[in-house]
């Protein structure tokens, strides 16, 4: 993580679809004012807002950066371990944060880093404005003062483009973040469609899908793997689908469409 990257940034068109930029934001239309896509150096993110706040996001975004960037190169494991590290000395707050979760859900502590991203940049933001979306590769920190849809994408002939959530504002801010064995670029351990996952932080909720995801190898997972970690703390919604069964608990709630 250290080759040299301009941040390129793309002003998007409220009301205007974005047809062709991932699949995570296949479909979308833009409601805010301001709109952004940012590219900076392995994240691309889209940030949406009622305000202005393009270079309060330009800082903090090279500001985490040379953050996760310092620590691995002082700690190359940190990049690359598939378990929990002990927190060092010295470690600034978001990267303990990210042990610490990476500890309560058995994952490396780059299980987090997506989340981890997220939760910095609105860390420094959500008090400039009443609106913010944060998405990175799919997971996604949510503050609003209004209740939205969220459209959620697999690849599963059973329940494709058939399931929509609904965030009310009063359960903001949150995390919604997801992790799949059968698509898309995260590294999974298991096999399930899709484990989506609503926390108080989007941290939380990128350790908590990953390692939910580990453990579905089939349909008959998905009930023990939703008991075992519906109580712990910071974890508010988890749906899980795998083939023809779908599983869900806590703050989900679907949207007929």
């Amino acid at each position: 993580m250290t080759q040299s990257y301009d941040i390129n940034i793309e002003r998007l068109l409220a009301g205007k679809p974005d047809l062709d930029r991932s699949i995570y934001r296949n479909r979308v239309k833009y409601k805010e004012k301001y709109n952004w896509r940012i590219i900076y150096k392995y994240s691309d993110l889209l940030v949406s807002c009622d305000r202005n706040i393009i270079p309060k996001l330009e800082r903090l975004i090279k500001e985490i950066y040379h953050l996760l960037e310092s620590c691995i190169k002082e700690n190359p494991s940190f990049q690359k371990s598939l378990s929990p590290l002990k927190i060092k000395p010295g470690y600034p707050p978001v990267i303990k944060k990210m042990c610490q979760k990476a500890a309560i859900f058995n994952v490396g502590p780059m299980a987090t880093v997506a989340g981890a991203v997220c939760d910095y940049l609105a860390s420094g933001l959500d008090r400039y404005c009443n609106r913010l979306i944060i998405e990175n590769g799919g997971d996604v920190f949510i503050k609003t003062n209004k209740d939205i849809e969220v459209g959620v994408y697999l690849k599963n002939k059973h329940f494709e483009d058939k399931i929509y959530l609904k965030i009310k504002a009063a359960g903001t801010p949150c995390g919604l973040c997801s992790s799949s064995g059968s698509f898309g670029h995260s590294l999974s351990m298991g096999s399930s469609d899709l484990v989506v996952v609503m926390a108080k932080s989007t941290i939380s909720a990128d350790g908590a899908a990953t390692s939910i995801a580990n453990n579905i190898r089939g349909p008959k997972d998905i009930s023990k793997t939703i008991s075992s970690y519906k109580n712990i703390k910071d974890i508010k919604g988890i749906l899980i689908v795998k083939d023809d069964r779908l599983g869900v608990w806590g703050n989900i709630e679907f949207i007929n469409n």
